[in-house]
């Protein structure tokens, strides 16, 4: 159409010039005829919908209905023991005797390590001593005093002594239990820092025990998801290092405060590790769901946008035939290859699922 109409503009302007016209004639039948040629474009065009309307295109079509669904948010996590213990003495020595080896499993208050208490069971035989002489002095002179003989003072005297030794006493036998270093929770000896004959302090490592049998996942979440994910939902936890396995456990906290720095909020599930199989450290995966509901959803791929939104095409009843309407929709998850539509479809529509491409609004269709 375009190469006919400048054909005709150049024939008639060729035309006119070979009559020798003036510039300002010329300029003016250039004009009539270009407002001739936008009216022959619009009858053309005109045609041209009229024999579209009239073709019928096939579509096929799928009824809307509300459906239950479930959409679920995958994120890494870390997993942690919940009882970890780094032992160390409370006291300076040298380590005596070890019990116990590396992977081993140790109840809740057996001996481990003991240190050299040579010195302070010298120390605790000297104060019996001294306190068996002071309770016999002290025994005399209450005697006395009782039956109101000797001096107060005396009396007094021998009952400092005898106390002063018996919190001696008390204190030596307090300092050599702490020689005997025993494991604060039940576990598995995972390393061995020191060897016996090594000189052991506070604060300094001596053996590493953890529980694998109760263990965390935690994880950092966007907070976007902060009103969707609460304690007591259910998660599934899944391990790269065991495909295969897939644990059930519920969400036992969530954070407080938000990560200024990743925008994100702590997510803890706790699970128990009944074959030892997952270790502390490890990579992990939540899988949780952040909605619930009913609503209708429409395949993913069939939803367009242009300026002024996300539409989709129904098959809508027109006298004895359908026609395809553009209907604008609120657009929400995504779940698999489905879309959630909030707003702008109900249950009973049919929407086109195939065909969508090749349908106008207003076009009629054929339903499959």
């Amino acid at each position: 159409m375009k190469k006919l109409s400048i054909f005709i503009i150049i024939a008639l302007f060729l035309g006119s010039c070979a009559k020798e016209e003036t510039p300002e004639k010329i300029q003016s039948k250039i004009f009539d005829y270009k407002e001739k040629i936008s009216e022959l474009q619009k009858q053309l065009d005109t045609l041209n919908n009229n024999k579209i309307s009239e073709d019928f295109i096939k579509v096929k079509v799928e009824e809307l209905k509300k459906e239950e669904l479930k959409h679920y948010i995958n994120v890494t996590a870390y997993v942690e023991a919940k009882e970890q213990a780094y032992v160390s003495p409370e006291m300076n020595g040298q380590i005596k005797h070890i019990y116990v080896k590396e992977g081993q499993y140790v109840k809740k208050g057996q001996t481990l390590v003991t240190l050299n208490a040579n010195v302070l069971r010298s120390s605790i035989n000297e104060v019996k001593t001294g306190l068996d002489l002071a309770k016999i002095l002290y025994k005399k002179q209450k005697d006395l005093w009782d039956q109101k003989i000797g001096k107060e003072l005396d009396y007094l005297k021998a009952k400092n002594q005898k106390e002063s030794l018996e919190g001696k006493l008390k204190t030596l036998n307090a300092q050599l239990d702490m020689t005997v270093i025993k494991a604060p929770i039940s576990g598995i000896i995972d390393e061995i820092y020191l060897k016996e004959g090594e000189p052991a302090a506070p604060g300094r490592q001596v053996i590493n025990l953890v529980n694998l049998h109760k263990l965390e996942a935690d994880a950092d979440v966007s907070e976007k998801y902060l009103p969707y994910i609460h304690a007591g939902d259910s998660v599934f936890l899944s391990f790269p290092a065991y495909p295969s396995l897939t644990i059930k456990t519920k969400v036992t906290r969530t954070g407080n405060v938000i990560n200024s720095v990743n925008r994100t909020f702590k997510v803890q599930v706790d699970f128990n590790n009944t074959e030892n199989k997952i270790k502390p450290n490890m990579i992990s995966e939540f899988s949780m769901a952040d909605y619930i509901g009913e609503d209708i959803c429409v395949p993913s791929i069939i939803v367009k946008k242009d300026t002024k939104g996300d539409y989709v095409f129904i098959a809508e009843k027109k006298n004895d035939y359908f026609i395809a309407k553009k209907m604008y929709v609120e657009t929400s998850f995504l779940i698999d290859d489905k879309i959630i539509i909030k707003n702008g479809l109900k249950s009973g529509d049919k929407v086109i699922i195939e065909g969508y491409n090749l349908v106008g609004n207003n076009q009629k269709v054929t339903i499959k």
